[in-house]
């Protein structure tokens, strides 16, 4: 399974909140992919710089002489200029048609597979989704095809929420929210009923620290919660807020395998983030409200 297995730093902690990237692609991730081709270059697992130059040559429509000693530089320089929609073209290409088995020859001169074809893509998948990922870019590849996890204005709201998850008191709620991002866009097989589990419990935790009770029942907390001017929350919004913790409960093998209460797909998981992300976003700010000096997030 090709996927970046692990939170990257930026979220774990809520340093960065870096806006997502949809129509573009950066300077800064061509600079990296050049980096991945470079590996892929050096570990033998494609024919070569060569034939790297020219498919980005072919796809900016150009015609260049060159040395063959010149084909990384050359692929690099043209990698930048090229339309930011090409580059994702490319990097689909380079999956279907540039990478080849790793070999190695052993003493006799005789050929031997180490990495076959389908692990080395596996491996540049991985490598393209572990790039994506540090440049924000919404896509993930699967397969060699790029895709979208999710819509844009959700991922616009759970960005939002990870400036609101910078509370320090919100530690515990971030951590849980960034792994449901982790298992949602998890390639090439997103875990949607743990990608709910996580979600709902990090609402959970930033209710607890929030506003905490003597109450166990996260409903009823949430029904008594108050904002500076008494007001409790009004029961529609309450119904809202508790909508993701009880499909949690009833979901098809969401937290038990016979339940009925519909099934944990793509959909339903996407809502799920992003009532949870608003949700934080609106708690917080009731809870602050209440406070004479409110926390600088």
């Amino acid at each position: 399974m090709a996927s970046t297995d692990k939170i990257l730093f930026p979220s774990r902690f809520g340093i960065e909140n870096k806006p997502m990237i949809d129509s573009d692609f950066p300077e800064s991730a061509r600079i990296a992919l050049w980096f991945v081709l470079r590996r892929t270059v050096e570990l033998n697992r494609t024919e070569g710089w060569v034939r790297i130059a020219e498919e980005i040559l072919r796809l900016h429509r150009q015609k260049k002489s060159y040395e063959e000693h010149e084909a990384a530089d050359l692929s690099f320089s043209i990698l930048k200029e090229l339309d930011w929609t090409k580059v994702y073209i490319f990097c689909e290409r380079a999956y279907e048609k540039l990478l080849s088995p790793e070999i190695e020859h052993d003493f006799n001169g005789n050929p031997e597979v180490v990495c076959d074809l389908e692990k080395v893509r596996r491996d540049f998948e991985s490598d393209i989704n572990q790039l994506f990922g540090e440049e924000t870019i919404v896509y993930r590849m699967k397969n060699g095809e790029f895709y979208r996890p999710s819509r844009l204005h959700s991922q616009k709201i759970a960005s939002k929420a990870y400036t609101v998850l910078q509370d320090p008191r919100l530690n515990d709620a971030r951590r849980h929210f960034s792994k449901a991002r982790l298992f949602f866009e998890k390639a090439p097989e997103p875990d949607f009923p743990n990608s709910i589990k996580e979600a709902v419990s990090s609402m959970e935790a930033a209710v607890k620290q929030l506003f905490p009770s003597k109450l166990s029942n996260i409903e009823k907390v949430i029904i008594n919660i108050k904002d500076a001017e008494g007001e409790a929350i009004p029961p529609t919004i309450v119904k809202g807020l508790l909508a993701p913790y009880r499909f949690r409960g009833a979901g098809h093998a969401v937290v038990h395998g016979g339940a009925k209460g519909g099934t944990a797909n793509a959909a339903v998981a996407e809502w799920t983030l992003t009532v949870v992300a608003a949700s934080i976003i609106y708690l917080r700010d009731i809870a602050q409200s209440h406070e004479l000096d409110p926390l600088p997030f």
